[in-house]
């Protein structure tokens, strides 16, 4: 079912944007708007990173070669080695790290193979796994090298504790000479290099901090003034800023929406939260569709189930915008970079002209993230219909143990409580197994029936729209201010369990759950903020009659097809508006005897019809709804006669005769009386009065009459003046049928029945209207079914009864004759004066 207003919302964006994304014109070509390009593949980047390396290698060799021209083995005074480290991949330093090294290596007297030349390429100097530097290692350790010659301390470690632990064991404790070329800290120098040493590693340390602050105190400018500070998400684009460069010497960009992929997004939430199609189906729609962007972060351009998760739950999309949310923090054992959340963002703020998505439509697809359900256990390895139905899964629960029903027995046909399988049978709450079908097709039966629209059920909806428009309208300011500290309250305990999510797996594994629990509050807090919000500004419009009917028509019929579709878009649609309409789980309670076919399941839940249908066409939540009905469902096999008397007893209290429902049931008339009276025996209630009924009902006939079929001509014919006998001759029956229509038709709709001097009366003031229009006396009685004389008689006597004076018919004649109009003008096709 869809929410109106949402899907008004998010269509008119939708059109709003594919109007902009129109195709630009260049030189008087028509070409589509640039596209975002596809990340690189991991092929690419593999291929990418060995042409870059066989370039470094092509280096060293040209460096080496005008080295060895200069120095011998043989003449040398020691046997080194060399290390060249660079971070990013937009640096390429290794070559000249490396010409510097050789420079001093010639000055030392110092012979470097190449076999001991080792480079590592765009890795971060925190790393320890680091392919250069294990190989390092491995030199170090079978002892072929006397001397190690790097660039500087920072090209090593950037940690000032790994770098003095690496040249102290590694170096020094194995006899080997280490020389940082540009530091000027040589190992061979006594005690002076250690001070020396751990000074510029701290200095390098803290330069690393000093760097990362200036860069962020740099991005929070830059995002103050919407400006392009980091990658952009999909949906958003750059707009040059004239005047303006960057410190690589490119045009500055300002952040604008792209229209282009922006209705992509747009149609992202049409699809999940009007549509109801599932995550998965979304990723699959756009990988099929290839005018569809590329995701943001997807290296191979599909997009996944996380990929369209991380875009619906975006906040930029409703225009809250954050800098500096988590912090990269280095985890030394683990030598990994891990981003962890900061107390709270560097910067954020709400921009207005970024903003993509209302902020209803944005939580009404939170709403739906957090009651998303994983899709955990085991596949079924059987195909078809003995499978169990998955539409009711964890629906139903144990109130005693507070779990949820698991599937079970033989193929999972049956729920039941895992708990109370381990308590004895004599005690057990729940004893019987609850059949899956039977389930589905007893809870979607009463569900149908719940949602008959009924003319209290939409009077009930119409109050409860009123209700909630005024309380929204009036809203106490204390409300507002509670529902925002309880927001604060909610976020500070999500940021404090991301912080601390705890050291074992079960630890962790239990604040997920929390968390998600926690999220799911969340969203409903600012959910119903968002709607106060929104409604004071425009009151939600209140459906009519009409609609509601419409809905609860097509409700219905939407869970009848849950009863037999295999289509998970459409069973997740059913899903939802059963959530929807019952609040909470079914408590499953154990009825009659705790032994084998004595005793049956009995489902008791809360439903609220009302509120689901208000908040389904207008969009408006409420937390206390006054709607809610306690009501019970049987989960019993039922006998066939007592399902035909169900079907029996309400054909019979829709007021039919039992000829007309034995045709609908296609059984005979017998045997409807006796489903009826199988309905009263079982309830012990007294068998009805069968003639008795007959004269109560108000039709007693199978057939409609045909009166009844004609009223409406009938009722026509004698506005226009005609009489029963001529309406009879026009419809062919006789004029004794036709005051009998004329009779049935008054009387259902409450009016009184025309009476012969009221017939008269309409007919005069029906000749007075065509006289005034200029026809002849003789036309009109020609029509009207009087003589001429008759009918000037009659009007004269009318016109004496109301104290009027009596037309001239003579001079009003003229020279006229009959056919024409009054004092010979002329008639019209309709026989009017032209």
């Amino acid at each position: 079912m869809q929410p109106n207003l949402v899907a008004d919302k998010l269509e008119k964006l939708l059109h709003d944007f594919s109007e902009k994304a129109v195709a630009t014109t260049v030189k008087g070509k028509t070409v589509p708007a640039k596209r975002k390009k596809v990340k690189r593949t991991k092929e690419e980047i593999r291929r990418q990173q060995e042409q870059f390396h066989a370039k470094t290698v092509k280096e060293i060799d040209s460096l080496l070669e005008d080295y060895y021209t200069r120095i011998s083995q043989e003449g040398a005074d020691s046997i080194g080695a060399a290390y060249a480290r660079f971070s990013s991949r937009f640096q390429d330093s290794i070559a000249d790290q490396l010409r510097s090294i050789l420079q001093a290596a010639v000055r030392l007297n110092i012979y470097i193979p190449r076999e001991n030349v080792f480079f590592d390429l765009a890795v971060r100097g925190f790393q320890d796994r680091r392919p250069g530097l294990l190989a390092l290692r491995e030199k170090i350790e079978a002892g072929n090298i006397q001397s190690l010659m790097i660039f500087t301390t920072a090209r090593l470690y950037r940690r000032a504790y790994k770098c003095l632990q690496f040249v102290e064991e590694e170096l020094v404790e194995r006899g080997i000479r280490g020389i940082f070329v540009k530091s000027h800290i040589d190992t061979d120098d006594g005690d002076n290099w250690r001070t020396t040493l751990q000074a510029l590693a701290n200095i390098d340390e803290a330069q690393v901090r000093v760097y990362g602050a200036h860069i962020n105190a740099s991005h929070e400018g830059l995002f103050d003034r919407q400006m392009i500070h980091t990658s952009l998400s999909l949906g958003y684009t750059g707009e040059i800023v004239e005047g303006e460069l960057t410190r690589r010497q490119r045009p500055r960009r300002r952040i604008v929406i792209d229209p282009e992929s922006a209705q992509w997004i747009v149609r992202i939430f049409y699809w999940y939260v009007v549509d109801r199609i599932s995550i998965a189906e979304i990723a699959r729609k756009l990988n099929a569709d290839e005018n569809a962007p590329a995701p943001e972060n997807s290296i191979t351009g599909l997009w996944t189930h996380a990929l369209v998760r991380k875009h619906l739950s975006n906040p930029l999309y409703r225009g809250w915008w954050a800098y500096g949310a988590t912090e990269t923090k280095w985890k030394s054992k683990k030598d990994y970079a891990a981003q962890i959340p900061r107390q709270a963002p560097l910067r954020e703020a709400h921009f207005d002209d970024l903003q993509i998505i209302p902020d209803e439509c944005w939580y009404a697809a939170q709403t739906l993230l957090a009651a998303e359900t994983s899709n955990s256990g085991r596949k079924s390895k059987t195909e078809g219909p003995d499978n169990g139905p998955r539409l009711l899964q964890g629906l139903f629960a144990c109130p005693e143990h507070g779990r949820r029903l698991a599937a079970g027995g033989a193929k999972g046909r049956v729920l039941l409580c895992p708990c109370c399988r381990c308590i004895e049978a004599s005690s057990r709450p729940i004893f019987t197994h609850l059949n899956r079908k039977l389930a589905l097709q007893r809870t979607c039966d009463h569900l149908i029936d719940w949602i008959r629209p009924s003319e209290e059920l939409i009077d009930s909806v119409i109050e409860e729209c009123v209700r909630r428009s005024a309380e929204l309208q009036k809203e106490d300011p204390h409300i507002l201010q509670a529902l925002k500290k309880r927001a604060a309250e909610l976020k500070a305990t999500i940021d404090f369990n991301r912080r601390y999510p705890g050291v074992s797996e079960d630890e962790q594994r239990q604040t997920m759950l929390i968390l998600k629990d926690l999220r799911r509050q969340l969203n409903d807090v600012l959910a119903r903020l968002s709607s106060i919000e929104a409604a004071q500004q425009s009151p939600p419009p209140t459906p009519s009659r009409e609609q509601v009917a419409e809905f609860l028509d097509a409700t219905r019929e939407l869970i009848q097809q849950g009863l037999t579709s295999k289509d998970e878009s459409l069973l997740r649609k059913i899903r939802l508006s059963m959530e929807g309409i019952i609040q909470g789980k079914i408590e499953v309670h154990q009825m009659g005897e705790r032994s084998k076919s004595k005793g049956w399941l009995q489902g008791r839940l809360r439903i609220d019809v009302a509120g689901f249908v208000v908040k389904e066409l207008t969009g408006v939540g409420c937390a206390d709804s006054n709607t809610v009905q306690e009501v019970s469902i049987d989960f019993r096999k039922v006998d066939p006669i007592d399902e035909q008397s169900e079907t029996a007893k309400r054909l019979w209290d829709d007021g039919l005769l039992h000829k007309a429902i034995a045709q609908q049931m296609d059984c005979s008339p017998a045997y409807v009386t006796k489903l009826v009276q199988h309905w009263h025996d079982k309830r012990g209630l007294t068998r009805p009065n069968n003639k008795r009924r007959r004269k109560q009902l108000e039709s007693k006939q199978t057939k409609v009459p045909s009166y009844k079929e004609i009223a409406n001509q009938v009722h026509e014919l004698m506005i226009a003046g005609h009489s029963n006998l001529e309406i009879g001759r026009v419809l062919g029956v006789s004029d004794a049928t036709v005051a009998k229509a004329i009779k049935w038709w008054h009387e259902k709709r409450g009016f009184p029945v025309p009476t012969a001097a009221d017939r008269r009366q309409l007919k005069l003031s029906r000749a007075k209207e065509m006289l005034a229009e200029g026809i002849l006396v003789t036309d009109v009685a020609a029509k009207l079914d009087y003589t001429p004389r008759g009918l000037k008689m009659a009007l004269a006597k009318l016109a004496a009864d109301n104290g009027e004076t009596a037309p001239d018919f003579r001079s009003r004649r003229g020279n006229a004759k009959a056919g024409s109009a009054a004092n010979g003008k002329k008639l019209d096709s309709d026989g009017l004066a032209a």
